[in-house]
């Protein structure tokens, strides 16, 4: 008992020193229990800011606003497409000519004609292009038959004359990828004539045949739809700004002039494409 009373005396002062603290110039002695840990001030945290989604950028967007960003997404995919797909492409065309001429007493587009060739185009602006074509070109005027006719009346009146022409689209206006109108020249050469007179006789064999001018001039109009940027069809009106030949008596032109619709079909080859 006594050793137990001596140690407890022995460590009295360790005890009471453990718990004394320090505080304004005073000692106080603790004899509780000390926090080991001790609660960290409170700071104040920075709020992390959180990014929308697509779908709440959508929902915030006035219709206006989606309106012009798809426009503005439109443009310049187009914008890149047409850069893409390079300068030149390659024209392969077939098609046909319904065809009068002016000036030769005959009303109507009755003469039916072939027509095809290759060319280039150059596509400088995303809305604009030029191009060139070679085309064997067949033209000319018929009579038209009208069923039940008298025998003695029946006229076999036809002309046909073969060009050479060479378009030259001085401006093709592309709207949208679809729409394609063109205004050009087109120069001809004259390769070949056949000529049957209202008597069925082949005109060009008699002393008193009337030659025509081996070249023409003429300009046209083209209106059509491009087909996933390779195929196009659409229609051309051409009219000669030179006369051929002297008019017929009894008509109201002071010569004779090829006048012709074209319906035709284009593959457009695209160019090497850059990356």
């Amino acid at each position: 008992m006594k050793k137990k009373l001596t140690l407890l005396i022995f460590l009295l002062p360790f005890v009471a020193f453990a718990q004394t603290q320090y505080k304004d110039g005073t000692i106080s002695i603790d004899f509780g229990k000390k926090d080991k840990k001790q609660e960290p001030v409170d700071t104040p945290k920075p709020e992390k800011f959180v990014y929308p989604s697509d779908e709440e950028e959508a929902e915030a967007e006035t219709p206006k606003q989606r309106r012009e960003k798809k426009k503005a997404s439109t443009d310049n995919k187009e914008d890149f497409d047409f850069k893409r797909d390079g300068l030149f492409k390659g024209l392969f065309s077939v098609g046909l000519n319904a065809c009068q001429i002016d000036g030769d007493r005959q009303a109507g587009y009755n003469y039916l004609g072939f027509q095809g060739g290759v060319g280039v185009m150059v596509r400088y602006h995303r809305f604009l292009s030029t191009s060139i074509e070679i085309h064997y070109s067949m033209k000319g005027a018929k009579t038209r038959i009208v069923p039940n006719q008298n025998a003695s009346l029946l006229q076999l009146y036809q002309v046909q004359l073969d060009y050479i022409d060479i378009p030259v689209s001085l401006l093709n206006v592309h709207d949208k990828k679809l729409v394609m109108f063109s205004l050009g020249l087109t120069p001809s050469i004259l390769v070949r004539v056949r000529e049957i007179n209202p008597d069925g006789v082949d005109a060009t064999v008699q002393s008193n045949y009337q030659a025509r001018k081996r070249f023409d001039l003429s300009g046209f109009a083209a209106f059509g739809f491009v087909i996933k940027q390779q195929f196009y069809l659409g229609a051309k009106f051409s009219y000669s700004f030179i006369s051929m030949r002297p008019a017929e008596s009894g008509t109201k032109t002071n010569g004779q002039y090829n006048n012709v619709i074209n319906f035709r079909f284009m593959y457009i080859l695209n160019g090497i494409k850059k990356k």
